[in-house]
């Protein structure tokens, strides 16, 4: 009896305590996880906030032109003061070019940068292709001196590198950065944007290595008492930074500071569970012996209807209770027994009902595994037709949009491009015959392979199997049927949508080479005279503004203007025939450009006129054209039907912007050629001499 009345309180009791103990657990951690996802969102945020404000200051374009230009240096250093005063994670800030040679800084140190760890690496990036304008590189440094050692002492941190490119890059290419703009992170700022979230008691620790440790605490002290800690991996990382840097923090709060009310809450407690145990004692000594005898006869009984006994003899009890219980006990015991045999015959209805249910469960259960195949066939071919749809949305709206592409820029830088985000897992390598460049380009395929395919024939469809890839030959040509070129893909298996995707893709590149070489044709006629292919009065409009801008731009640059009128070409006509004055129209220019330098261009201003423009033609070099010219005329023929040879004459003048100016310079150099047209007609036995 003193058990049963000691061991529910005792009971009670320790579930008490640890209750208690419980509660103050909890309360440590929740003060623990709250502080570390505090700190986590405080250093999130502030890496997150300075991310964003260096990508928008590398887009600057004045920092752009400050790499070549010193007189941008102003604009540099309000640039990085503004980045350090708007950052408080940033104590320095540095810009330099792509040879890591100091442009400007702000707070740091001059002529000191080192970063070799960080030289290193980008450099490798640079050389594999892999930097990208939108990344930023961190990096840890230790034992460099970027920033005053009053700022920071410990000589430790980190850095925020971003490139700097000239422009934005088109996706898909690469190119290298013009500099660096450089942020540099001492661990000291890092503990001051941390330290007044940390209350007295509390403190977190940063480990990159067993070298790299931060310490930041409330009030400076890191010593606690009875510590409790809880870690977590903190990362410097956002949608901007490339390499991701890894801190395990390590959260302390001192036990004994957060904690006190609780243990005093435990010592009451304690005193009440010793007395509630004392009093149960007291009572259960004075009743033991009433309550002790009459009980054990019930469990008598109790234990003989558990047996199955349900007929007792009447036993007399010492209390009335406990008669009117032993009675009810009797009266029980009749009772289940009726019951007990009520509830066999309902029991055996109950197995009968159970046994047809499941037979009806089991064909339900047939029905709805049949059911649910049919819904996930259909819902598969569902999902399969609408992806083909929305692949087939998508490579027909990248197609019309291709067609706009490439109107614009490299044919096959473009096409290139297209085909590789259609299909990104394959090899591409696109031919052009017909112009300047007329050499593979490739996007994922080996140059090496494409030598099996010298032997492919023109204007056919061709597959050469290459290892567990085969080479898809696809022929470009124009409206004609000639070959323009070869697209060669490099895929595992080719399905027939494929096939007529690319073979789409084909035709569309075709007619926009096809078009683009008939713009280019019909732009060289309009500028080249049909009877000697020579540049015609539009070219020489064009040649001439352009060198005299460019004499403008440059005053040490000269140029010269030449002017040739063929003699008595009229003559020719009417007394030969237009067939013959043609022909002499050619051989001179054939003089005209066996005469002039490589350099020099030679124009058919219309009729029997034709011009010089002399590029580096100052008055000497004129001079020496000159007299070459003139060795040349009269001695070169037309050669007649009747077998006779027709010498052809011609008139020049000549002007150079040296002693010229330029609004004259045509002026001055055709009436010097109809000067020596007069001395021609006046003595048509001598050649005129040019002025």
């Amino acid at each position: 009896m003193m058990l049963i009345a000691i061991l529910p309180a005792a009971i009670v009791g320790s579930l008490i305590l640890k209750h208690q103990s419980d509660i103050e657990k909890n309360y440590h951690m929740e003060q623990l996880e709250r502080l570390s996802g505090t700190l986590l969102n405080e250093f999130n945020y502030r890496f997150n906030v300075l991310s964003t404000s260096l990508d928008v200051h590398a887009r600057d374009r004045l920092l752009v032109q400050a790499m070549d230009d010193f007189f941008l240096s102003s604009h540099v250093r309000a640039t990085l003061a503004s980045l350090v005063s708007h950052a408080p994670l940033v104590k320095a800030a540095y810009l330099v070019d792509k040879n890591w040679e100091e442009i400007e800084n702000y707070r740091g140190m001059t002529g000191r940068i080192e970063l070799a760890l960080v030289k290193q690496e980008l450099n490798q990036r640079i050389e594999k292709g892999q930097l990208s304008t939108a990344w930023q590189w961190v990096f840890a440094y230790q034992n460099e001196v970027l920033v005053s050692s009053n700022i920071s002492p410990s000589q430790r941190g980190i850095t925020l590198v971003v490139p700097i490119y000239q422009s934005l890059l088109t996706e898909g290419l690469t190119r290298q950065p013009l500099g660096y703009l450089i942020a540099v992170i001492p661990v000291e700022s890092i503990s001051e944007v941390l330290r007044p979230y940390l209350k007295f008691g509390e403190k977190v620790e940063l480990y990159r290595d067993q070298n790299q440790v931060l310490v930041v605490a409330s009030d400076g002290d890191t010593a606690l008492s009875d510590p409790i800690t809880l870690s977590q991996q903190i990362e410097i990382d956002n949608e901007y930074i490339a390499n991701p840097l890894s801190y395990n923090a390590v959260v302390y709060i001192d036990r004994n500071l957060k904690g006190g009310e609780l243990a005093d809450s435990l010592h009451i407690i304690l005193l009440v569970i010793a007395g509630l145990i004392v009093l149960g004692v007291f009572g259960a000594a004075v009743t033991y012996r009433w309550i002790t005898r009459p009980l054990s006869v019930l469990m008598q009984m109790v234990r003989s209807y558990s047996r199955g006994e349900y007929i007792q003899k009447e036993r007399k009890l010492r209390f009335a209770e406990f008669y009117q219980v032993g009675k009810l006990f009797n009266e029980m015991a009749s009772t289940i027994q009726a019951q007990l045999e009520d509830l066999a015959l309902t029991n055996n209805a109950l197995k009968k009902a159970y046994s047809e249910k499941e037979k009806y469960n089991l064909q339900l259960l047939n029905f709805n595994d049949q059911l649910g195949k049919k819904v996930e066939e259909k819902t598969e071919e569902l999902t399969h037709s609408l992806q083909r749809e929305e692949k087939r949305r998508k490579i027909l709206q990248s197609l019309l949009a291709f067609s706009a592409k490439l109107q614009q820029g490299d044919v096959k830088e473009v096409a290139l491009v297209q085909v590789a985000n259609l299909y990104p897992q394959a090899g591409w390598a696109l031919k052009l015959e017909g112009t300047d460049d007329a050499e593979w380009e490739t996007s994922g395929i080996d140059s090496a392979v494409l030598v099996l395919l010298e032997n492919v024939k023109a204007n056919a469809e061709y597959c050469y199997q290459s290892g567990e890839k085969s080479l898809h030959c696809f022929n470009l040509a124009d409206s004609q049927g000639h070959s323009l070129g070869m697209l060669v893909m490099q895929y595992s298996l080719l399905e027939r949508e494929d096939f007529e995707i690319i073979s789409l893709f084909v035709r569309q590149l075709s007619s926009a080479i096809e078009g683009r070489m008939l713009n280019e044709e019909l732009e060289r006629i309009a500028v080249t005279d049909a009877l000697t292919e020579l540049p015609n009065r539009k070219a020489f409009d064009s040649a001439f503004d352009r060198s005299a801008d460019l004499v403008m731009r440059y005053p040490e640059r000269k140029f010269g203007v030449f002017i040739i009128d063929v003699n008595d070409l009229k003559q020719a006509n009417d007394d030969y025939g237009h067939v013959v004055g043609d022909n002499l129209l050619k051989v001179v220019a054939e003089a005209l450009q066996e005469a002039c330098r490589q350099t020099d261009c030679v124009f058919r201003l219309g009729g029997d006129e034709f011009a010089i423009v002399v590029e580096d033609g100052g008055q000497k070099a004129c001079q020496v054209l000159g007299r070459r010219l003139e060795a040349v005329r009269g001695k070169r023929t037309v050669l007649l039907d009747s077998g006779d040879s027709l010498p052809i004459h011609f008139a020049l003048g000549w002007a150079s912007s040296e002693n010229t100016p330029m609004d004259k310079l045509f002026q001055v150099a055709d009436k010097a050629m109809y000067q020596d047209k007069q001395a021609y007609h006046q003595h048509p036995n001598l050649q005129g001499q040019p002025s």
